[in-house]
């Protein structure tokens, strides 16, 4: 162990044989630190991932210089699909302890992967969006999403988890526990994981039982059998029929009964059969009426379906080219990588350099954005005045657009005014008229105590 001021080895005693700090406090809270290493250390040969984020942390927590720990929590991280925080617990290991310390190994390997790095930190981003849209109750793009990142970053523990529970919300209670079996297998001990599997084993029980209640066996009826009458059951009435005497009134009556017949059957049957064939008319028109307009209405949510679909393409669209273009968050997250590497070799001017033009908002995580401020605090005081210095040379040499540059960068530096004075010249003397007005109006907006306020402002209002 060595003294956390020197650097020297300590001995069992408790001050520093070298410089004679009261080393017995550090000693303490190095053992503990250590000891929940260990813990971690433990957790994650057994799988338990989760178990050994905590334990890690809390040995960070006392001890923020244990690289081991922190090393060892950037491997649990990549093992859980999250190459971003992974990547920033190594960067930070290898800043603490730049000589002999295998963080380097495994940042470089990530380096020359890079297809492979720009696939993960895209899942990461997709996960977001997912969570996102989760959030808003947009469920349909939310699966749509992470089914893309499962099936890419199958490692990826928390967008598995997201999918589950929206599946456990729809009951799709198969493929929910399908996907955390996925997890228990990468993390045998995930908390939120065996919570789902519980919540699916409550639910299909609940279901038998309701299954068990509604399929009752059905009573049976008793069917009686009517014996068949006999022939003495039959009552045989007499007949008051009789045969006609005379032939000519059998033909009379016969002749009267067609004609009424078909009397009865132009005045009633005849009506009835048209009324009958109308209404069916009318019926069948009635019945086209509604299937069109049906017809219609199931257009009109298709149109609309359509334009919503076409709108969300769009906007995926737009936020695919931004991820992958020049201002995308994987190239502003390489940038601070290449930044924390120059810093690491103490090359402050060019860690400087990479991250001055980094949007720190725009960065995909907290990690990333806590080693950007790192950086940016201990170089880019130092890299303004460089930078200034270089300006200010180049623009008595009259070389205004080497001296442009360099004036800007130390404006984004430290905002002072005298950069943006000089670079706004700079724009004046090379005929850029938007440009030296967009910095003389920082010193308006920004400065307007400043010797230089006058001449921006005249400058603002005259062009």
């Amino acid at each position: 162990m060595r003294c956390f001021k020197c650097g020297s080895l300590l001995t069992d005693n408790d001050t520093c044989p070298k410089c004679g700090e009261n080393v017995a406090v550090y000693k303490q809270t190095a053992k503990a630190s250590d000891a929940y290493y260990n813990a971690g250390l433990y957790k994650a040969r057994v799988r338990d991932l989760t178990g050994a984020v905590e334990s890690l942390k809390v040995s960070l927590m006392i001890n923020k210089y244990n690289t081991n720990a922190r090393n060892l929590l950037g491997l649990v991280y990549c093992e859980m699909g999250d190459v971003v925080e992974a990547l920033s617990q190594w960067v930070v290991s290898k800043n603490f302890a730049p000589q002999d310390n295998v963080a380097g190994s495994y940042i470089k390997r990530i380096q020359t992967n890079q297809n492979r790095f720009e696939m993960i930190t895209g899942t990461i981003k997709k996960y977001n969006l997912s969570l996102k849209y989760a959030k808003e109750g947009n469920i349909d793009m939310a699966v749509i999403q992470l089914k893309k990142v499962v099936t890419n970053n199958p490692q990826l523990i928390k967008a598995h988890l997201l999918l589950a529970l929206i599946y456990i919300k729809q009951d799709e209670l198969v493929r929910a526990r399908k996907l955390l079996n996925a997890v228990l297998a990468i993390d045998k001990n995930n908390t939120l994981a065996q919570m789902y599997i519980k919540e699916i084993a409550e639910r299909t029980a609940a279901k038998k039982a309701d299954a068990s209640n509604t399929f009752l066996p059905k009573r049976k009826e008793k069917i009686i059998e009517k014996k068949p009458l006999s022939g003495n059951d039959v009552i045989v009435p007499r007949s008051s029929y009789k045969e006609p005497s005379n032939g000519a009134i059998t033909i009379i009556n016969v002749l009267v009964g067609v004609v009424i017949g078909a009397a009865l059957i132009w005045f009633l049957i005849v009506p009835a059969r048209n009324k009958g064939l109308t209404q069916e008319y009318k019926d069948s028109i009635q019945k086209y009426s509604e299937q069109l307009s049906s017809g219609n209405v199931e257009l009109n949510s298709l149109q609309k379906d359509y334009e919503d679909v076409k709108a969300q393409k769009d906007a995926l669209e737009e936020q695919l080219n931004t991820v992958n273009g020049t201002e995308g968050s994987n190239k502003l997250l390489i940038a601070v990588i290449e930044a924390a590497n120059a810093y690491i070799t103490n090359d402050s001017a060019l860690a400087a350099e990479k991250i001055v033009d980094v949007d720190v908002s725009a960065l995909p995580s907290d990690s990333a954005k806590t080693l950007y401020n790192t950086i940016a605090t201990a170089t880019l005081p130092s890299a303004a005045q460089t930078f200034y210095n270089t300006g200010i040379t180049e623009y008595y040499k009259s070389n205004y657009e080497e001296a442009a540059s360099n004036l800007v960068k130390a404006y984004k530096c430290n905002n002072n005014a005298e950069s943006a004075y000089y670079a706004a010249k700079s724009y004046v003397a090379l005929a850029k008229t938007d440009d030296a007005k967009k910095y003389y109006k920082y010193i308006v907006d920004d400065y307007p105590t400043s010797g230089y306020y006058k001449e921006a402002n005249e400058y603002i209002s005259s062009h």
